[in-house]
């Protein structure tokens, strides 16, 4: 709603209140160097001439900051300066500063009090060459006075106004620029709902920028409205809070505020006692110029809302449950046995890929003078390495000598033993033989070419996959590089006459028998058919 004019209760108490503690407030942040961004989502008009309509017609600065403007020499000389004694006064300072703006302030001391100005102007008169200000304001006709205040012509570009939600504004400025913010949220509270969506931007812009200084400031209503926006953030704030409130009357009654309250969120170190300092000589001059009934129930209350210890220990991140932890324990636990199952029954299939099996392509290595063993490299001279099994085996057993099992250090140093040799693979050795330049080749010299074992000098590889065709009249076709099946590949029988005699294998025995039955059926065909050269008559089209 736009129906709010804060012309009408410029200079009341709330003022006095709201605008002490934010001048305060900016001069405890500008005492260091680092740039500070000061946001006011309600700036309002920024300057407000007592004389004007709107202000006489209630005329509520005579409850508010005339009474402190007519005491003013306790705390200013007669050129409108801090007293020698008030310099470190929060409410000193500020009355200087009020005396400055005064049209009449550069003749001299001003007598009488004609304009007040708004928060706007008061965020304003210290900010340094990284300060700036964002005001925010929707009401078409106080953005026009806000124009036309000294605070817009006289910021040097510091300050920039936008005519926009003060609310949605803050959220979209938040994480600033600067390293420091500070933020007056002082909403008119036209609307009930104002209260919540004050919490909810509030416990928003602290998600965004955590160290943020934040004033808020709240009416104190018989209804008891403000509770709920304290009772919100008190719960949702992750930061410590510190409440000001000043009370000019008893909270009797159906409707009227009968104080002013400020919620400061982050706060500056020792803000806290200079303000409640300052506010005590308030309460002081208040008392002695309200009328009788209404003094007695003046005063000031500042309490913390929430301590920087409590704010502390909710930032911070609460320890796990024992029973969570315990649970996630075992989980991890189970999800580490389970690994360690997968990779040990990967390992043996590991191994079978690079031994040259399963279905890895075998690689072609050329023979080198270092020989392999177990899939490891070991030079000429090294070690033969036994396993710990084959070690105990020879202590228990009495053995001296190295165990059977050990590598040997030179593979041409090979003991040879009269166990039978195993049957010959197929496609192997005579392709090895014939790969080393040689007639024939025997299993030992097929065994030396295989991965582990020794492997005579010049010998190569030879994938089993790429063994020569054979035809159906049982020759070798050499020059054909057809890849056969594995269990079709077959090394090439012997041509010398030393292996006449040994039995077939599978291969050659299935190549004899279908060239027996080819000839076979070829003969029947002879036989049974009448050759064209004897007088034979072909044979014409079947008649349908």
């Amino acid at each position: 709603m736009l129906a709010y004019q804060h012309a009408y209760h410029a200079g009341n108490f709330a003022d006095l209140h709201k605008h002490l503690l934010a001048n305060t407030l900016a001069e405890h942040l500008l005492r260091k160097e680092s740039p500070v961004t000061f946001i006011d989502t309600h700036a309002g008009r920024g300057w407000y001439p007592l004389a004007a309509r709107e202000t006489e017609q209630l005329r509520e600065y005579e409850q508010g900051v005339l009474p402190v403007w007519q005491v003013r020499d306790r705390w200013l000389t007669d050129a409108g300066e801090p007293a020698p004694g008030a310099t470190d006064k929060p409410l000193a300072r500020w009355l200087a500063r009020l005396a400055d703006m005064q049209p009449e302030s550069g003749k001299g001391a001003p007598s009488t009090l004609s304009v007040y100005p708004g928060s706007p102007w008061w965020l304003s008169q210290a900010l340094r060459q990284g300060d700036r200000l964002l005001a925010y304001e929707l009401h078409p006709g106080e953005i026009y006075h806000f124009d036309q205040a000294p605070v817009q012509r006289d910021s040097l570009g510091k300050v920039m106004r936008r005519q926009q939600d003060g609310l949605s504004g803050l959220l979209a400025a938040v994480p600033v620029t600067t390293p420091r913010v500070a933020v007056l949220i002082d909403p008119s509270y036209e609307l009930k709902n104002d209260y919540r969506d004050v919490a909810d931007v509030v416990v928003e812009t602290l998600r965004k920028s955590r160290h943020a200084t934040i004033m808020i400031w709240y009416p104190l209503l018989p209804a008891g409205r403000q509770h709920d926006l304290l009772e919100r953030l008190k719960k949702q704030s992750p930061a410590p809070m510190w409440r000001s409130e000043l009370v000019i009357d008893s909270p009797e009654g159906d409707h009227g505020m009968y104080g002013s309250g400020m919620l400061v969120i982050n706060p500056p170190w020792q803000f806290d006692r200079q303000f409640s300092d300052a506010m005590q000589e308030v309460v002081e001059v208040l008392k002695g110029a309200l009328p009788a009934p209404q003094s007695v129930a003046v005063e000031h209350k500042g309490l913390w809302w929430l301590t920087e210890e409590v704010a502390r220990a909710r930032s911070e991140p609460k320890p796990m449950p024992r029973e969570r932890l315990l649970a996630l324990r075992k989980l991890n636990q189970k999800v580490k046995r389970d690994a360690d199952v997968e990779v040990t029954q990967a390992k043996p299939k590991r191994e079978k890929l690079k031994r040259g099996e399963g279905w890895a392509k075998p690689r072609v290595r050329n023979d080198s003078a270092t020989p392999k063993a177990k899939g490891k490299r070991h030079s000429a001279t090294a070690k033969p390495k036994t396993s710990i099994k084959a070690q105990i085996k020879d202590q228990v057993h009495g053995h001296s000598a190295p165990s059977e099992k050990r590598v040997s250090e030179k593979p041409a140093e090979r003991k040879s033993t009269s166990r039978p040799e195993p049957a010959q693979p197929r496609g192997k050795g005579e392709m090895a033989g014939k790969a080393a330049g040689k007639d024939s080749a025997s299993w030992s010299d097929w065994s030396s070419s295989m991965p582990g074992k020794g492997r005579r000098e010049g010998s190569t590889r030879v994938s089993k996959r790429s063994t020569p065709a054979i035809g159906r009249d049982g020759q070798v076709n050499s020059s054909s590089t057809t890849k056969l099946p594995r269990k079709y590949a077959a090394r090439q029988r012997p041509e010398d006459t030393s292996d006449v005699g040994k039995p077939l294998d599978a291969r050659e025995a299935r190549a004899l028998r279908e060239k027996q039955e080819h000839n076979a059926m070829k003969g029947k065909a002879t036989k049974g058919s009448p050759d064209k050269g004897q007088g034979s008559k072909p044979r014409g089209p079947r008649k349908p």
